[in-house]
């Protein structure tokens, strides 16, 4: 049964989840989808993403690459697919997912970047918001660290907040606070190439491979690895995608991983290199901002739209 929400009142019916409210440029939709556990939020039409809560893994994909609690499509302004799934040269990359190739937890040194023995990953456990606030799409989620599918290691509450789309972007906050379960949480990034990836991570569609590169610092001219920037942008001539870690963030400024030869990636590479322990109970908040804009990062206006978000 659907119910669709408008100035109070609410009409049921017999269709998918929808609840819809007044935006500028149309009404911007909540649309719940149980069976295929999807939650996607458009503005009047047009899609903006898709909050993929339910398990996913195609046909002839290995078993340990099964994974949710992600973003995935991100959408351009005119509804263009920005986000790749379960690409064939790194099956574990899923859209715009936030996981640690390093996690050490009840003594077990595993990770939720990638398959592994112990298995740890993210579960969709049940929906604490849903509604608007200030014109915005207003969406927390409660998921769960499970070691083997079984014993819940750390508590992650998500919250994303889609605004409707402005004359040159849209912008997507999203906090994610992470609480340890029943003893520490240990997180970092691999010492592999000395890289330090992991934390949010956006990968982009095949259409980002060979794109402009851009941060606070400039256009760049390669890619860039454990570099500090204060926010990283992916661009062809007419669509792109930044990335602005709050001021606030742990670690701040923090470093990058970027990449554009495969594909267009942006990693906001927290806690990098050096690990981050959550005593049971305590927690961590990280908090970004995605800015989806037409053109480049200068036609684009991304850097006025950073600035804007920091003042906020």
């Amino acid at each position: 049964m659907s119910r669709v929400r408008s100035a109070g009142l609410i009409v049921c019916f017999f269709l998918l989840p929808v609840l819809a409210f007044s935006a500028e440029k149309g009404p911007m939709k909540l649309v719940d989808d149980p069976v295929n556990g999807t939650l996607t939020i458009l503005e009047g039409d047009t899609p903006a993403l898709t909050y993929q809560y339910g398990d996913r893994l195609p046909d002839g994909v290995p078993k340990g690459y099964i994974h949710s609690t992600y973003i995935h499509p991100l959408h351009s302004l005119d509804g263009e697919v920005l986000t790749e799934d379960f690409p064939l040269d790194h099956l574990h990359h899923h859209g715009l997912f936030w996981t640690w190739p390093y996690v050490k937890t009840r003594g077990f040194k595993t990770q939720t970047w990638h398959p592994d023995n112990p298995s740890l990953r993210q579960y969709f456990v049940r929906w604490l918001k849903m509604g608007e606030k200030n014109g915005a799409a207003v969406v927390e989620a409660e998921n769960a660290w499970k070691l083997n599918g079984e014993e819940t290691v750390a508590r992650e509450v998500v919250t994303l907040y889609v605004h409707p789309a402005g004359p040159s972007g849209r912008a997507v906050d999203i906090g994610i606070v992470l609480t340890a379960v029943g003893g520490p949480l240990e997180v970092k990034g691999t010492d592999e190439g000395k890289k330090g990836y992991g934390g949010l991570c956006l990968r982009g569609a095949s259409l980002f491979k060979g794109c402009v590169l851009t941060t606070d610092e400039g256009r760049l001219k390669k890619d860039a690895t454990n570099t500090p920037f204060l926010w990283a942008d992916m661009s062809t001539d007419k669509v792109g995608v930044a990335v602005f870690p709050f001021t606030g963030h742990p670690g701040f400024p923090v470093h990058w991983l970027i990449r554009n030869s495969y594909a267009g990636v942006i990693n906001v590479s927290w806690p990098g290199l050096d690990a981050h322990v959550l005593k049971d109970g305590e927690s961590v908040t990280l908090t970004y901002r995605i800015y989806i804009h037409r053109g480049d990062a200068e036609t684009g206006h991304v850097q006025q739209a950073y600035r804007e978000y920091i003042k906020e």
